[in-house]
């Protein structure tokens, strides 16, 4: 399908899988060497987009593994200083272990996430450094071409050499982007394959009569490899018009604990009887974490012009059905409704939802009242203790930290750039603050064990869905009690241990549009 110039989605890419890297190499130079060069308005045609230098100098190396042998690179010296491994990259190594294995894997050697580079293939030459007006492929990360989407007149040419005849764009390590400005990634891939505002360096005889047409973005092959399932992912595939056609791969709902697609929850959460007891645990000194026993909640949401039983990006009309006797009678053909398959029934009123009313905000709004009618009163009431809120998305946790310093609730916000964040999570882990709110991308780039919470709120579904289970299992059901600074105990024992050993999970989304990220969560497909 590769071969084919057919788009392709993989969202099944495990960080180590370098076979990936292997396979777009090898077709971005057999596109460049062995196509003709000159059809489009200027000579780059194959655009790279990755997350980190270190990625960018593994991709490159590739490239020069699969050349033929006594190949001359020209700048290596100068490409291996600027993108090989940073300064103390010695200590970092020795710490190999201490995090998860997609962790090191995504910010091992330079994880410097703000580069591009042109790069020149010949028969037998490679020149890295070439200009973008004489470079063949293009590697860049969203923040390294952040600078040629601005309004910059010097900046200007660069930027139209870049996307005005990209043939192959290959996005690499999608999960990572996600941590990154997507909102730059997807604004650039909204730019590419425009006529030049400039005149072009081809010859106008030889450029395929598409590209002057306007038409390019259909001769256009995506190839995207991420991790993860996301909707901004599937915004980004909508755009996508290759008339070659489409292959998306998405992960599936694991099931079965033994199986050979585990889940990442345990399998005894769904089959009453198979959880650890608390009472046992108790009387036996037995460590508990959260993952061993917890109370699962799921919570759903609806929004003003959707249903949460079918897709919103479709809802029925009813006057279509009854437009005229000829729609009647093709109705009648068909049969009854609810006993064909709907899908295929649905011709014009296919519709789209219309959110832009609240622009584009009605789902988190929507999230928000949810919250505050569904949670919110029991952490009023201090019902649950140790309460640690995750909140995937920046402009949410914006809006829910104002709402509970609006309650005035003991609590705490953590993101990535908070030079308080050990403080608070040895405070959270002591007890002495009750609810800990904190970023996805505080985790995703820190990576730091959370101690401590009983009760685990994910304002919607976590991009990675992995990381439920590691905030689980590193969370002891039974931890310290609660002191203050002198040592003294601020809460009083409970009289019934197995209550003071149970702890939950409630997830908030909107469905369908997140069930499928649910469903990875706790293998299930009734979500």
């Amino acid at each position: 399908m590769v071969d084919n110039y057919e788009d392709l989605f993989y969202c099944l890419r495990d960080p180590t899988m370098e076979q990936i890297r292997e396979l777009y190499c090898a077709h971005v130079l057999n596109h460049t060497l062995n196509s003709l060069r000159d059809q489009g308005f200027h000579r780059a045609r194959t655009l790279i987009i990755l997350p980190t230098r270190e990625s960018a100098r593994r991709t490159v190396h590739q490239m020069l593994r699969l050349m033929p042998k006594g190949s001359t690179v020209s700048h290596r010296k100068r490409f291996e200083r600027e993108f090989g491994p940073e300064e103390g990259q010695s200590d970092r190594d020795k710490r190999k272990g201490k995090k998860p294995p997609d962790f090191e894997e995504w910010f091992s050697c330079n994880h410097d996430d703000r580069f591009r580079i042109g790069i020149a293939v010949s028969k037998k030459t490679v020149k890295l450094y070439s200009p973008f007006s004489e470079s063949d492929i293009i590697l860049a990360s969203p923040l390294g071409l952040e600078t040629l989407i601005n309004n910059n007149e010097a900046m200007t040419s660069d930027l139209q050499y870049i996307t005005t005849s990209t043939e192959v764009l290959v996005i690499d390590q999608a999960e990572h982007l996600l941590m990154q400005n997507w909102a730059v990634l997807q604004e650039f891939v909204n730019r590419l394959n425009h006529k030049p505002t400039k005149p072009a360096i081809s010859s106008p005889a030889r450029i395929r009569l598409a590209y002057l047409a306007g038409y390019g973005s259909r001769f256009r092959q995506t190839i995207l490899f991420s991790a993860v399932d996301n909707h901004l992912i599937n915004s980004l595939i909508s755009k996508c018009e290759n008339f070659q056609g489409m292959n998306l791969f998405l992960p599936v709902p694991r099931y079965q604990e033994d199986s050979l697609f585990p889940s990442f929850l345990p399998y005894k959460h769904r089959v009453p009887g198979l959880k650890r007891s608390a009472k046992e645990a108790f009387e036996n000194s037995i460590d508990l974490t959260a993952l061993d026993n917890f109370k699962l909640n799921l919570i759903t949401f609806g929004v003003t012009g959707s249903t949460l039983t079918s897709n919103p990006l479709f809802q029925l009309t009813k006057d279509d059905f009854h437009e005229s006797n000829e729609v009647a009678e093709a109705d009648a053909n068909l049969g009854r409704l609810e006993d064909m398959n709907a899908p295929l029934l649905l011709k014009k009123s296919l519709l789209a939802c219309d959110f832009s009313d609240k622009g584009g905000r009605a789902i988190p709004l929507a999230r928000l009242a949810a919250f505050k009618q569904r949670l919110l009163p029991r952490l009023r009431k201090g019902l649950d203790e140790r309460v640690l809120i995750y909140v995937p998305d920046y402009y949410d946790i914006e809006e829910l930290r104002n709402l509970l310093r609006e309650e005035a609730l003991s609590f705490c916000y953590v993101h990535e750039q908070d030079n308080e964040a050990e403080r608070y999570r040895n405070l959270f882990d002591q007890g002495r603050i009750r609810i800990m709110l904190i970023s996805e991308r505080y985790y995703f780039f820190r990576r730091r064990k959370l101690r401590g919470a009983r009760n685990f709120i994910f304002y919607g579904p976590p991009t990675f869905p992995w990381f439920v289970q590691e905030l689980l299992s590193v969370c002891k059901v039974a931890p310290a009690p609660a002191t203050n600074a002198s040592g003294e105990p601020l809460t009083v024992g409970t009289a019934n241990p197995a209550s003071a050993l149970s702890s939950s999970v409630t997830i908030l989304y909107f469905p369908p549009w997140e069930s499928h990220q649910v469903s990875m969560i706790t293998g299930t497909l009734d979500v």
